[in-house]
């Protein structure tokens, strides 16, 4: 149901324009009521969350954050937002993600993408929400509010590298490169790793968002990547309310001529212990930290990054691939 937050729907609004090519940040705040659709468990319309064209060329981080607040008359309803940066017809690069949200409570979701452009672009942000069980209150009694900003930062440095997800980077295909898999329990996983090349002693922003299904039961656990199948197989789910308890965290290798790894670095500020309990079920995470690679002697240029997730216990935890990415950006 969750694959509904890859959908996006033309947009018209006031543009904000990035007037040089060396301006730092571009932002568009909005806020917006989100409605769901008359039918259980089908997305409601697309809302907008922000619009920026980006009128230079250049390399680009786009980043779309949302506080979702449910004040409604449902217990709980799932929450999306999604990102879209495009140059005229080809889009450059998409990324969602959603969270079941509770009555009361205001939920934060963020999404993140790098792009490069030639001549000129625009970026979209849309949120939508979807009722999970069924009730004789109006629609709109049923909505949540969300307020977003969306930024654009850049240019920034060329040499930024993001995860690949698509085949042939043309992520308007929906043919992924790989497809999601299952953390399983007290084993350690590497997800969305890529590699590049970096001088020991480089300064880098290290970016990584995951979206993440815990086990309970076997409902959410496939999309676009797994042809069909659900991964939470009946010899992984584990009922309770507890649900998985993780660990994610960035990490940065390095290595030596012989290719053996000679520094492996946790990035500051990155390692987070979460909870995916049964009543949220997917859990969106996202994360980003500074790192300076050890200036040792042995290691080359050679880097690899990856979002390092370990299921501390509970139910395995199926990692989301289309919606999994880490980049590499040096300073």
């Amino acid at each position: 149901m969750w694959l509904a937050i890859l959908v996006f729907t033309p947009l018209v609004g006031v543009p904000v324009s990035i007037s040089s090519a060396f301006a730092a940040v571009d932002a568009d705040s909005v806020s917006a009521t989100l409605t769901p659709s008359a039918q259980v468990r089908r997305n409601g319309e697309n809302q907008k969350l922000g619009y920026l064209k980006i009128s230079a060329p250049g390399t680009y981080m786009a980043t779309l954050s949302a506080n979702i607040r449910d004040d409604s008359v449902d217990p709980i309803q799932m929450a999306s937002i999604s990102l879209m940066c495009k140059e005229r017809t080809k889009t450059l690069d998409k990324l969602g993600t959603a969270a079941n949200i509770f009555r009361g409570e205001t939920f934060p979701l963020t999404v993140r993408v790098y792009f490069t452009i030639k001549e000129r672009g625009a970026c979209f942000g849309y949120g939508a929400t979807m009722t999970l069980r069924g009730s004789s209150a109006s629609l709109s009694r049923r909505a949540v509010r969300a307020t977003a900003l969306l930024t654009v930062a850049g240019p920034v440095s060329a040499t930024t590298v993001e995860s690949r997800r698509f085949i042939n980077d043309d992520p308007g295909s929906d043919r992924y490169t790989h497809r999601s898999f299952l953390a399983r329990s007290h084993q350690q996983t590497h997800a969305a790793g890529l590699t590049t090349s970096a001088a020991p002693g480089t300064s880098a922003l290290l970016t990584g968002s995951a979206y993440l299904t815990s086990c309970v039961s076997d409902g959410g656990s496939r999309d676009a990547s797994t042809g069909g199948r659900e991964l939470c197989v009946p010899s992984v789910i584990k009922h309770g309310q507890d649900g998985s308890l993780i660990r994610v965290r960035l990490v940065a290798r390095q290595y030596a001529a012989d290719g053996g790894a000679c520094a492996t670095t946790v990035v500051p500020g990155t390692t987070r212990r979460l909870r995916i309990s049964a009543r949220r079920h997917h859990l969106p995470v996202s994360l980003q930290g500074n790192v300076t690679l050890p200036s040792n002697a042995r290691c080359t240029e050679r880097v690899s990054t990856w979002i390092e997730l370990t299921v501390l216990s509970g139910p395995a935890v199926v990692v989301h691939f289309p919606n999994t990415v880490t980049a590499f950006r040096p300073l």
